[in-house]
């Protein structure tokens, strides 16, 4: 929405977003770190405060999310799934591309998973999402 305009480009929108942005971001960090690397609930909270900004009694409740909830990571990878389709499929239709024929596009498939949404969208298209 911010890139389209909304509120006329107004900074602190942009700075929401991306704050917002810088959160999940954390969130896979500190999720892979837990599940995979022995990461500890106290540092996965450092790294909340740190970089992310997070004040600590924030910071705990964000590391403790990811211990109880290790797929959240995925609103994240997904997101920057889209964008990758959104740019290829912008490179696929070249002068004919439009946004809101992408919008419609990817809306009318349901909820399918991006390889699938991929290939309904870019026929013969082999990159792959990430």
């Amino acid at each position: 929405m911010v890139e389209e305009g909304f509120r006329n480009h107004d900074p602190k929108m942009h700075l929401g977003q991306l704050s917002d942005a810088l959160l999940r971001d954390c969130r896979v960090i500190v999720s892979i770190g837990v599940h995979t690397q022995g990461m500890t609930i106290a540092q996965g909270a450092r790294i909340f405060e740190d970089r992310c900004l997070q004040a600590p009694s924030t910071a705990k409740a964000e590391a403790m999310r990811v211990v109880d909830d290790p797929t959240d990571l995925y609103y994240t990878i997904g997101k920057l799934e889209i964008y990758k389709l959104r740019a290829d499929y912008q490179n696929y239709n070249g002068n004919s591309y439009s946004l809101q024929k992408f919008h419609d596009a990817f809306l009318s498939q349901g909820g399918i998973p991006i390889k699938l949404m991929r290939e309904l969208l870019m026929p013969g298209d082999s990159q792959r999402a990430l």
